[in-house]
């Protein structure tokens, strides 16, 4: 894991006497719909905070990379939480500032494992002296439209490669395949069964094409590691944070947060994994928990 190597783009946070410093928020599903903008009366309750003294910043399954153009309409500067907790970068640059990779023999044995159920493992790389991540995938078997879909919306140039430098196998962050139900859940429950605690993985709905997208991560990694790291380059307690979400991959921080929100469109058990539970995305909800956090400053 690398470590900060320029603490002049950290925020010194603003000072106020309630009891939460930071709002952290996810994008997809929470402050972004569809179309892939913030709101502007969320716009509007992010600029209130701010205003009051809160500090706000986000956190991710996107890279960096995937996230500045949607994000920068808010302002924000400093440090943020990307790739679920896999890396913390500045949200000006897209620089990496912290990276927690996979063991390069696991990436190796992951690359051989999905391969060998004929899927293309897209592998994210992030190398310390990189201007950001990169996407490698290989051609083990066709690339699915979802990830096609992907790239083309973001702008994103990936690599083909049937076998990837060994070298390049010590800076993944995320490794991940995208596969049609019900193989995908098999995949899953094999993937659990043969690497266990060797690995920390997700496996996400992606609604718009009925797949999903099984991503695995360095073993302590999740959003809420992430947003304990965000803090301490923050100074700020992470019991003074609120968290907002919608997802299997914002669980962690729900749940471990102070007070923490689930979207009203997300599914049941994601909200009973937060403290409250806001309006829906399209309806608002990220202005009306910030509402709430301000009335109780």
């Amino acid at each position: 894991m690398a470590t900060p190597k320029n603490q002049s783009i950290l925020e010194e946070p603003k000072k106020h006497n309630g009891r939460w410093r930071m709002i952290v928020c996810d994008l997809d599903g929470t402050l972004i719909g569809p179309d892939h903008k913030i709101s502007p009366q969320d716009r509007r309750a992010i600029q209130m905070a701010r205003d009051a003294g809160l500090d706000v910043s986000i956190c991710t399954g996107r890279s960096a990379h995937e996230s500045l153009a949607v994000i920068e309409p808010l302002g924000l500067c400093g440090p943020a939480v990307f790739v679920t907790g896999a890396t913390v970068s500045d949200v000006q640059t897209g620089r990496t500032l912290l990276r927690h990779s996979l063991a390069s023999r696991l990436v190796a044995d992951l690359i051989e494992f999905f391969g060998g159920f004929g899927h293309a493992v897209l592998l994210l790389v992030d190398e310390e002296n990189s201007p950001g991540p990169r996407y490698v995938i290989t051609s083990h078997g066709p690339v699915h439209a979802a990830t096609a879909e992907w790239f083309l919306r973001n702008k994103l140039h990936c690599v083909v490669n049937e076998n990837p430098d060994p070298r390049m196998l010590d800076h993944v962050v995320r490794l991940s395949i995208v596969a049609d139900p019900p193989r995908s859940m098999e995949i899953a429950g094999m993937l659990r069964r043969q690497f266990d605690s060797r690995l920390t993985f997700l496996c996400l709905k992606a609604h718009l094409f009925d797949c999903h997208v099984i991503e695995v991560f360095h073993p302590n990694v999740d959003k809420w590691t992430g947003i304990q790291e965000l803090c301490r380059m923050r100074r700020i307690d992470s019991n003074a944070v609120v968290t907002i979400g919608d997802d299997i991959n914002d669980v962690a921080m729900l749940r471990n947060a102070a007070l923490s929100f689930a979207m009203g469109n997300a599914i049941h058990s994601i909200q009973q994994s937060a403290k409250r539970v806001t309006r829906s995305q399209s309806d608002g909800g990220v202005a009306a928990a910030i509402d709430q956090v301000l009335a109780e400053l």
